[in-house]
């Protein structure tokens, strides 16, 4: 195996670079160090809560959130892809019809209608660094730019099938888990790491993406995918290499072997 050439790596957070617990892998910042390489993120966050995880590993590049619908370089936005407005008020009465809850993200504020246990942790992340509307109104929703919705519900492949039958500029998929998301049908991670290595100006041959998860098989179809041992079966399947899993430091265990 020889991955010497390789220019950039790109990484989703949670489940990849993350312990379960939300710590960095804890070798990551000296391995990229030592093997002179440089790495951002490519995650379904949203900008507030990437913010930590910027700072700690000082990363300058570009790099993408909300599964692809926004790009930031620092502050600021450098790309963006929100729902369709007139689609998202079609998708969010479905929701509601089917009694679905579900966050809807701008770059500042964030939506919540309904509740449920899963979407209320997501919320505590964000306190204190974010706007938190609760009970919010689906046509003062549908006036702002969206980006992505997130749901979690039992039935959400029967949902999910619902919306995607009505659609064709908004996708919904699962994206990890039992957590569904909505995008813009042109927002993807893949897609918007294309637009990132045309930004840089990088081949994508010498690029690396780690992923664990269903959101990730689009940046594995981009860059060679490595995916850790707890990935789903279904990116695996996709993945060029495999490595060890987020709790045993899976990432930086392969950067410091291959590279």
């Amino acid at each position: 195996m020889s991955l010497k050439n390789i220019k950039l790596i790109v990484a989703d957070l949670d489940g990849t670079l993350l312990h379960d617990d939300k710590s960095l892998d804890q070798n990551i910042k000296s391995v990229l160090i030592e093997k002179n390489v440089p790495l951002t993120f490519v995650s379904g966050r949203n900008v507030h809560i990437i913010q930590d995880y910027i700072k700690e590993l000082n990363i300058t590049l570009p790099y993408i959130t909300n599964n692809g619908a926004n790009m930031f370089l620092g502050d600021t936005c450098i790309y963006e892809c929100p729902i369709d407005s007139s689609e998202l008020k079609t998708c969010l009465n479905i929701l509601v019809a089917n009694k679905v809850a579900f966050l809807a993200y701008t770059n500042q504020t964030i939506y919540s209608v309904g509740s449920q246990d899963g979407l209320d942790e997501f919320k505590k992340r964000l306190i204190g660094k974010c706007e938190i509307v609760e009970d919010a109104n689906i046509e003062d929703i549908v006036r702002e730019s969206i980006f992505k919705v997130v749901m979690i519900h039992p039935n959400m492949e029967r949902v999910k099938d619902q919306l995607n039958s009505v659609c064709d500029k908004t996708l919904c998929m699962q994206s990890e888990g039992i957590i569904y998301t909505l995008t813009n049908s042109d927002t993807t991670k893949g897609k918007t790491l294309k637009k990132l290595l045309e930004y840089l100006d990088i081949d994508a041959n010498s690029v690396l993406a780690f992923g664990d998860n269903y959101n990730d098989i689009s940046m594995f179809e981009v860059a060679d995918g490595v995916a850790v041992e707890n990935a789903q079966e279904s990116l695996k399947e996709v993945a060029k290499y495999l490595t060890k899993s987020n709790e045993d430091d899976g990432v930086s265990y392969f950067i410091q072997k291959n590279l």
